[in-house]
């Protein structure tokens, strides 16, 4: 029966009730009843019947149909309108600025600052379910986690559901064991745009005015490429067995307006396994040995991923976990610092797709310019504070800067993983004359051994891909600083930029003790002595950084090469790096 109806009748039975009780125990005259006034039994049914009535009304009012909570859904509906209506009409512009062809980031962000203040909105590229490319944009002006919306670079929009990721990623209760961390597999996934969305295929370089895609030749000669927008250019391959002989992988090249050389490091995320010995590191790496398997037997000891620095359990040794974790096949990755926005690891203030590094050691141009050729003589024995300086002023609109240990250390996991070297360490640059794009015919051939050019198939195993698409002079040739350095050391040399804060050109190390003052994803801790590398971390009268080795170290020299040193070097040198935000 409905609601009211039910209501109506309950009202008359008590009126019925009311006249019959009346007519019993007071027989009077109708006109009587009128004029006598109220009774106290009518008193009580009429507030009986008004309380009725007011529940029936407050039910109207608050319940689940009623008109409260139609006016809230109606007042949320065109909210929820008015802010698609804003995104959608700064989409419409963003497009226009963009000539109708593609929407740029920048452009986005200013039109949605017509609408809201900046920190009602953030944009961030990504790709939607179907592996579109495009941007995040959330609203965070009436709900607290924002909604989202994907805004496809033709301005078409579709409502996002967030990404793949886990945050934060938390360690087991309890101290984690000691283990050997001399042995280790670095694996990668690439990520998509500055997400957090792992892809298999790398972001496309970044390129700007001053920068020319290249590939080589056979004879090594570079030659410019026709489409930028393809892909055919590079292959970040991975290579399925060790690179002894060479690799097949090839890293995107780009050249200067002054013949200077430069490879694409693309947005990645990585954890490391370490095991017992280098027998079963190498049969893991060649798919010999699964992860479980290692597990049961006890071969595979510990982690270095998102959780921190962990044992088999999953209980911290060292470190502490990072803010993101990106799941893969449950595994726990970690975006590598220098991609992102945090100055405390070495990364920038916004998120990056990706860093352009020298080819090659710095060597002295014009002007003191520095350089990035192959088969010249390095720039040495200067102050690591003039290295920063002119780093800075190379080319100020690509925010060209001296390599940082981060960024070092990008570039070492890269090269150590199966989209480099798959574990094979790069051979030696042993001239003795400094000079680079050279190789020895060994790991830790002596300065007196025959040396080979970068664009011949001995001299390209001392590239980052075993081939000339990669990176050179990573192990020998001069050794070189990065800007990294201790905060309470002696730094004279590096008083031109050394003021104890971390920022987006260079990075503080708190303390003397690795073990305690260790940054993540710089090549120092988590891979300490990996392939004999020499390993001497900073002090109060060495306290700037540096890496690779000389050509006389021999098997010392490597990626995973460090050094503390006073910031004058005799044969220290340095290696540029062009950052491209948005």
């Amino acid at each position: 029966m409905p609601e009211n109806e039910k209501n109506r009748k309950q009202i008359k039975e008590f009126y019925k009730f009311d006249r019959e009780l009346l007519s019993k125990n007071n027989p009077i005259e109708k006109d009587q009843v009128k004029e006598s006034g109220i009774t106290l039994i009518a008193l009580v049914i009429t507030i009986i019947v008004l309380l009725i009535l007011a529940g029936v009304s407050i039910m109207a009012l608050t319940g689940e149909n009623g008109i409260l909570e139609n006016a809230k859904e109606s007042h949320s509906k065109t909210t929820i309108e008015e802010e698609k209506e804003k995104v959608q009409l700064s989409v419409t512009a963003a497009l226009a600025d963009g000539l109708g062809k593609e929407i740029k980031q920048s452009d986005l962000e200013k039109e949605l600052g017509s609408y809201y203040n900046s920190d009602l909105y953030k944009v961030v590229e990504g790709i939607n379910q179907d592996g579109e490319e495009g941007y995040i944009v959330t609203i965070t002006e009436q709900v607290k986690e924002g909604r989202n919306y994907f805004v496809k670079k033709n301005g078409e929009i579709e409502m996002y559901e967030g990404e793949d990721i886990e945050e934060p990623a938390k360690p087991e209760d309890g101290i984690g064991t000691e283990f050997n961390m001399a042995y280790g597999v670095i694996e990668v996934e690439f990520l998509s745009g500055t997400s957090y969305r792992t892809t298999n295929t790398p972001n496309h370089p970044l390129l700007q005015e001053g920068l020319t895609a290249i590939t080589y030749d056979t004879n090594g000669t570079p030659q410019e490429v026709e489409n930028v927008d393809s892909t055919n250019w590079y292959h970040y391959e991975a290579q399925t067995t060790d690179t002894v002989n060479g690799g097949t992988s090839k890293w995107a090249n780009a050249q200067t307006s002054d013949g200077s050389f430069y490879v694409w490091i693309p947005r990645y995320a990585y954890r490391i396994i370490y095991f017992n010995s280098q027998d079963s590191e190498n049969k893991y790496r060649n798919g010999e040995l699964t992860e479980e398997d290692a597990i049961e037997q006890g071969s595979l000891l510990g982690y270095s991923d998102a959780r921190g620095i962990v044992d088999v359990q999953g209980r911290t040794r060292k470190g502490v976990a990072v803010e993101t974790a990106i799941p893969v096949n449950n595994k726990y990755f970690k975006t590598h610092p220098v991609f992102e926005d945090n100055f405390d690891y070495g990364g920038w203030s916004s998120k990056l797709k990706g860093i352009w590094i020298a080819k090659y050691e710095a060597s002295q141009g014009a002007n003191n310019k520095p350089q990035s050729k192959p088969n010249i003589k390095c720039w040495r024995g200067i102050q690591i504070g003039n290295m920063y300086n002119y780093a800075k002023a190379y080319i100020p609109e690509l925010k060209s800067h001296m390599l940082k240990n981060s960024e070092w250390g990008a570039v070492s996991y890269l090269t150590e993983s199966k989209y480099g070297r798959n574990g094979t360490e790069v051979t030696i640059n042993n001239n003795n004359q400094y000079i680079t794009g050279q190789a020895g015919n060994s790991i830790s051939a002596a300065a007196s051994a025959s040396t080979y050019s970068y664009n011949t198939a001995k001299g390209m195993l001392a590239s980052s891909t075993g081939n000339i698409y990669g990176i050179y002079d990573l192990s020998g040739g001069i050794y070189e600083y990065v800007a990294g350095y201790y905060k309470a050391g002696n730094l004279t040399y590096g008083a031109s930029f050394a003021n104890g804060i971390s920022d987006a050109y260079s990075t503080v190390y708190n303390g003397t003790t690795l073990e305690t003052s260790y940054k993540y994803g710089d090549a120092i801790f988590e891979t300490s002595g990996w392939n004999d590398d020499y390993k001497t971390y900073i002090t109060a009268s060495g306290p700037f950084l540096g890496c690779s080795g000389v050509f006389s170290d021999k098997i010392l020299a490597g990626t995973y090469y460090y050094y503390g040193s006073s910031g004058l070097h005799t044969n220290g040198g340095f290696r540029i790096a062009l950052t491209i935000e948005g």
